[in-house]
Formats: structure tokens, sequence, C-alpha cells
């Protein structure tokens, strides 16, 4: 009878052992997601996007463009001109971050790049729900303009991407831009102006602004329209608890997700050359006969001249083509419109000259 309960007792701490170390591997593997779910509880109405479940993290070049349905229209054009301009072997994965209301015209829109153009890329939704509703927003932006600070996140199995406004034409195929050396740094951009100043009075404002948002130094200050990301960097150095922290300390960032972005990584971030984001107001005459001074404190001119000879991204910042006649390089972007399914659309909704 001992001898039995002694066995008994050896059965009882074997299975005690055996679910010890399945709840440690259970553990072990789950930690992330249990993590996940645990902040976005705390998150109260921030929810995030649905994380991507490619398995295959090195097919292709990853692209990631955020957009609503007010802005479907000009990313079928940017789309229209990166695969234009794409290399017969290159093949772009695009993920599109959207709106839980993001409508199905708009995606069939989006889709039609894959119809076209189906045997160089691959393009897939990711459904960013009610995530950013109350952040601060000016102007023409949306709160979509944030879902960019998430990319490390929903995009879980990359190891790095470029992400691309929709206000943009893509000239060249972007390997030469998705292959860029980061040196250990967390992200690239091209330098925004505002680095730059033509008096005083534009120089204290610069500086007011730098202050308000305790970035170290404007000279590092990127534009966000093209970000090159080394995801895997970012998420180990938990960059989106990071700027949420921002967002939770800042309510109205000036400049939304650039301020964010240019606060945080302050340090972390490599300056790429002009011709990665060449922001056509600055070539436009009038602006550069005004502007020169600045501008040539930003830009040697080398990089200047490379950019204006042979922009290889040209981003509509500022004056927009579709609703801004005197906007520089507008017929880069109209030429690319009619090569759309949806030029008659395009034409109806935007064009007022020509």
């Amino acid at each position: 009878m001992k001898l039995l309960t002694g066995k008994n007792k050896y059965i009882k701490m074997s299975i005690l052992a055996f679910l010890m170390i399945m709840f440690l591997i259970f553990a072990f593997l789950f930690a992330p997601k249990i993590k996940r779910f645990l902040q976005n509880r705390s998150r109260g109405n921030i929810v995030w996007g649905e994380p991507d479940k490619e398995q295959d993290s090195t097919q292709g070049v990853p692209l990631v463009i955020t957009i609503d349905d007010g802005y479907c229209l000009q990313a079928v054009v940017m789309l229209t001109s990166l695969m234009e301009n794409a290399e017969e072997n290159t093949f772009y994965k695009i993920d599109v971050l959207v709106p839980n209301e993001f409508s199905e015209d708009s995606k069939k829109k989006i889709l039609s790049i894959q119809e076209t153009y189906g045997k160089n890329c691959k393009i897939e939704f990711i459904n960013m729900k009610n995530c950013f509703t109350n952040s601060y927003i000016s102007k023409h932006f949306t709160n979509t303009v944030y879902y960019r600070l998430r990319i490390p996140d929903v995009l879980q199995t990359r190891k790095r991407c470029i992400y691309l406004d929709a206000d943009m034409i893509v000239n060249s195929d972007l390997t030469e831009l998705y292959d860029v050396d980061l040196h250990d740094k967390w992200l690239g951009g091209v330098a925004d102006s505002v680095r730059g100043y033509k008096n005083e009075k534009e120089r204290v404002k610069r500086e007011s602004y730098r202050k308000s948002f305790e970035i170290e130094s404007l000279q590092e200050y990127i534009n966000s329209g093209v970000l090159l990301l080394d995801l895997d960097v970012l998420r180990k150095n938990n960059i989106e608890e990071k700027f949420e922290a921002f967002l939770k300390k800042y309510k109205d960032p000036s400049q939304h997700d650039q301020t964010v972005i240019n606060s945080v990584c302050y340090g972390k971030i490599l300056s790429l050359p002009l011709k990665f984001n060449t922001q056509a107001f600055m070539y436009t005459h009038k602006a550069y006969g005004k502007d020169e001074e600045k501008f040539s404190q930003i830009f040697p001119q080398k990089e200047w001249e490379e950019a204006w000879e042979n922009p290889r991204i040209i981003h509509f910042a500022g004056e927009k083509p579709w609703n801004d006649p005197s906007t520089f390089w507008i017929e880069k972007w109209w030429n690319t419109a009619r090569k759309t399914q949806y030029w008659k659309e395009i034409v109806e909704k935007f064009r007022t000259t020509k």
C-alpha cells in the first residue's frame, strides 16, 4: 500500500513538472502577444492594426502607404508611377494601412494596380480600426498621418520597409533606396526645409518649435513623407511605447507624425540624399529665388543638382498638382494619372486646367 502511495505521488509530481514545462514554453512563445494585448487594453480607445501574417519576410521590397477614402485616387496615381518605373525583376509587397470605414470602392481602385501589374506586386490592406481617432490634426490632414508610427508593430514579419506618402510620383526603381545602409540608425529620411531659415524672424520661429517639443537640434530634422525603416531595430527599442508616451505628453504636435518621429528618434536618424524625396515646392522659381539662401544651408550644391536632374521620388508637399496649376512638375503627375484605369474620374474630380 505504501508502495502504491509513493507511486501515485511520483506520478503527480511528474504531471506537475510536465505542466510546468508546458507553461514555460507557452509563456515564451506567446509573451509578445500577451504583452501587446495588455497594452491595447490599457490604451483605451487606441486599437492597433491587424499584424500581417506573411511568413516570408525577405521576398521583394516591402512598401507601406497610409490612406483614407479622400486620398485614394492620389494613391492610385502614386502606385502607378511606382510600378511603371519598376525594374523587370523587382517585386513590391505593398501594405495599405486604412481606417475602419475605408470603402469597398476605394479598395477596388487600389487593387486595380495589382490587376495591372500583378506579376510585380502584391497588395494587402491592414485595418487600423479606430487607431489615433482623437489625435491632433490640422488643415487638410487626417488621423491617418499617424498610422506610420505603428508600422513596426503591424508588420511583425518584416525586417525593414519603405514608407511613402500618397502625394508623390516615383520616377525610378526603389531597390536603390531599400538597399541603403542605415549604419546602425533606426531610420532614414530626407532633410526637411525646417532645417534652414532665410531671416531672423524665421530662425526664431524654428527655435520656438524646437524647444516646444524638446527636439535637441533641427540639423537632423527630416520630412516624414519618405522613410526607410529598420523595423527590427525599432521593435527592439520599443519605439511604439516611446511614440505613445510622446503623444500623451504633447497633445497637439504641430507637424503631426513628423514632430513625433524627429523628437523621439533624434540621434538615430540617417539623412538620405534629396533625390529620394525631392519636394517640388523647393524648385519653383519663385520659391527658389526667395529661399535660395535657406536651401543652401540644408543641401550641398551637388546634391541639389542631382535631385533636380534625376529625382527618384517627387513629393508634392505644399502645392498639389491636382488643384494648383502652378505646381512644379505638375505634368509628371497628370501624365501618370492618364495611365490609370480612373483617368476620367480623376479629371472630373480634380482637373481645372489643361
